[in-house]
């Protein structure tokens, strides 16, 4: 059947399409060397991808390594003390700062691995390796709350009254008595120790049930709700820490409940007074290297992922080259 089109308006069409009328069309010519440099291109700038990223990490370890040290030595020291009649509850009160800033701590990697958990359900190889480095953070920093918890005084019976001599009068021996300093200190210790390591034991206790919970869900999202491979490997992985974690926290529990008190030096005033302006200095310069740390960490991440989308497309290219290079033509 022959087209109803006129020869002109035809002829119009092919010619926006780029087609000349009357000629055969021609496929585009590629230029092969063009994309064997382009894959040349890519390897040089994978290799320096990947420098970068060494270089970065190298920098995410040392700064971790550090933050770890300083936090370490400054949860052994204040562990070593206890208040004296001198500092009253001031000792007490610098443990109980730091649990709070080891708990704000613990929530930052907590906020950080749930967003890496969400990556690795969706696919994200890569970020399944991180989730193990955050838990080590974390249960770091539940060690460090209950070595301070546990260094609080033991209770200890004391005599409430002390003489402080007498005389006789009319025959009979009038005892001046008066309540003790050293039972003024002990009542001010038992009630700091009494109320941490009871918010101690608390917390560790609504953890085991959030982690028991955990559990169900998992093994019905495994058993009941066919996940994907991705997510069903993140589901076998977070299963097996939290029994580890799950132990871990029972031992703990034990050892806040039958803790004697580990802390030996009681330091007068003045010296209470240095240490909290050292741990003062102390935390500004933990919140700086912290927030380092995490912005380090962002970067490193956002390289490797363009570095592994890279990768994939030099893989791509070198498939094309293989199948489209010419027989006998070199890659």
């Amino acid at each position: 059947m022959e087209s109803k089109i006129p020869h002109r308006a035809l002829a119009a069409i092919l010619a926006m399409t780029g087609v000349v009328a009357g000629e055969p069309t021609q496929t585009p010519v590629v230029d092969l060397e063009a994309r064997k440099a382009s894959v040349v291109n890519l390897e040089a700038q994978i290799f320096q991808r990947e420098k970068r990223l060494t270089e970065l990490g190298q920098d995410i370890v040392t700064l971790d390594s550090r933050i770890e040290k300083r936090v370490d030595e400054l949860v052994k020291m204040l562990a070593d003390m206890r208040d004296s009649q001198d500092s009253k509850t001031r000792v007490s009160k610098l443990k109980q700062e730091a649990i709070e800033g080891l708990k704000r701590g613990i929530e930052l990697y907590v906020n950080k691995r749930k967003e890496m958990r969400e990556r690795v359900k969706a696919g994200d190889e890569a970020a399944l390796g991180d989730l193990g480095k955050f838990d080590q953070r974390i249960f770091r920093r539940v060690d460090q709350i209950v070595e301070l918890s546990k260094s609080f005084p033991a209770h200890e019976d004391v005599e409430k009254y002390e003489s402080d001599g007498g005389s006789y009068w009319n025959g009979y021996y009038d005892e001046n008595t008066r309540i003790s300093e050293n039972w003024k200190q002990n009542r001010r210790d038992n009630v700091q120790a009494g109320q941490t390591r009871d918010d101690t034991i608390k917390a560790i206790r609504e953890s085991l049930d959030r982690l028991e919970q955990r559990r169900r869900s998992l093994k019905d999202l495994l058993a009941n709700r066919n996940p994907s491979q991705s997510a069903r490997t993140l589901y076998v992985q977070e299963l097996g820490q939290i029994d580890a974690y799950t132990e871990r926290l029972n031992t703990q529990l034990v050892e806040v409940n039958s803790a004697s008190g580990s802390a030996t030096r009681a330091p007068g005033l003045d010296e209470v007074i240095d240490i909290e302006q050292l741990l003062d200095d102390a935390r500004r310069d933990l919140r700086q290297d912290v927030s380092s740390l995490f912005r380090l960490y962002e970067e490193f991440d956002r390289g490797r992922s363009r570095l592994n989308a890279t990768k994939e497309n030099l893989i791509a290219r070198k498939a094309w080259l293989e199948k489209n290079a010419p027989a006998g033509e070199g890659k």
